[in-house]
């Protein structure tokens, strides 16, 4: 798997991917309509220019075709950072894609030197399971839960948050490839 940034032509693909607000909802929290307009779909695009960059939107490619997507947020003035919008390509689920991209980005946002990121975090709804369980297993904390804090329809969802900090992180690995090193060059 190679990580990159999200591109133009991975909108179409991307777009794809979602069949409902809930789906749609499920992915990118609330406030972002179904069927996913130009304007929120631009938002993924070219957020690595800035520096130091407050959101980046990566892409995983598998034997070139986009395979997952999602998004470091950062609060830099905290030295925070949010592990957001993760999205598996329906077509290549069941292959611990999500896990693979999240430990990418884990690292890599552990690796940035300056400003130091000492928290990562992240918001899961509690019914998403394979998230829950995925979140896990890559040392995150649960540390609380908004109770029917998100409207999708009839239904309520309570939203859980999960904590990492840099005192927590063990590196899987002792070095990065060169397609793990890409957050570090966008935000230096």
């Amino acid at each position: 798997m190679q990580l990159d940034f999200f591109q133009e032509q991975d909108i179409p693909l991307l777009r794809s991917w979602f069949a409902s607000q809930r789906e749609v909802t499920q992915w990118a929290g609330p406030g972002v309509a179904w069927p996913l307009s130009d304007d929120f779909l631009e938002t993924l695009l070219g957020s690595a220019s800035q520096k130091p960059a407050r959101l980046l939107t990566f892409a995983a490619r598998q034997e070139g075709e986009l395979a997952a997507v999602a998004q470091l947020g950062f609060e830099w003035e905290n030295h925070l950072a949010c592990l957001c919008r993760v999205a598996v390509n329906p077509r290549l689920r069941g292959q611990n894609l999500a896990e693979k991209m999240a430990t990418m980005l884990i690292e890599s946002a552990f690796l940035h030197l300056e400003p130091v990121v000492e928290r990562l975090e992240l918001h899961v709804y509690p019914f998403n399971k394979a998230a829950v369980r995925t979140y896990e297993k890559l040392g995150f904390v649960h540390e609380g839960v908004r109770r029917a804090c998100v409207a999708v329809g009839d239904e309520r969802w309570d939203c859980a948050f999960y904590g990492l900090l840099r005192t927590e992180y063990t590196g899987r690995s002792a070095g990065l490839t060169a397609q793990e090193k890409v957050f570090s060059a966008a935000s230096a």
